[in-house]
């Protein structure tokens, strides 16, 4: 079962718009991808606390416009293969690109902004449950 529905795309997150004959296939890609990040299973990441939840559901969804606005090739891979030569000059698109011009990395940057403050993006850090209490004290 996927984390994120078209429905909590569309009407939580407000994403644009993806046919939803397309959607399953970007949703599929942009999941993995976060949970490959955040090393948890779709089963893991379900049990999560509802606000931790929240926010990886929140950073698929930026996956997923990620993947539509640079298309799953270019932001998989890097590059798209298109390209054209002038005399002797010949520009290759996706081979040089910045942050504005397109994708640097296969994750949003956005991906990183929602999961930031979840300790997710840090293995060593525990995430779920209550902090340990000692003598009487919350630390």
């Amino acid at each position: 079962m996927a984390l994120v529905t078209l429905v909590y795309y569309s009407d939580t997150y407000y994403g644009e718009t993806i046919a939803a004959a397309d959607f399953p296939r970007y949703e599929a890609r942009a999941e993995d991808l976060i949970l490959g990040l955040i090393r948890k299973t779709a089963a893991e990441a379900a049990a999560l606390p509802e606000a931790i939840l929240t926010a990886v559901q929140k950073a698929i969804c930026a996956q997923i416009e990620y993947l539509w606005e640079y298309g799953i090739t270019v932001a998989t891979f890097g590059k798209s293969g298109s390209g054209f030569t002038v005399g002797k000059v010949s520009v290759q698109d996706g081979s040089s690109q910045g942050a504005a011009a397109g994708p640097g990395s296969m994750i949003a940057p956005a991906v990183y902004v929602y999961l930031e403050q979840t300790g997710l993006l840090n293995p060593a850090v525990a995430t779920a449950g209550e902090p340990p209490q000692v003598w009487g004290w919350w630390l």
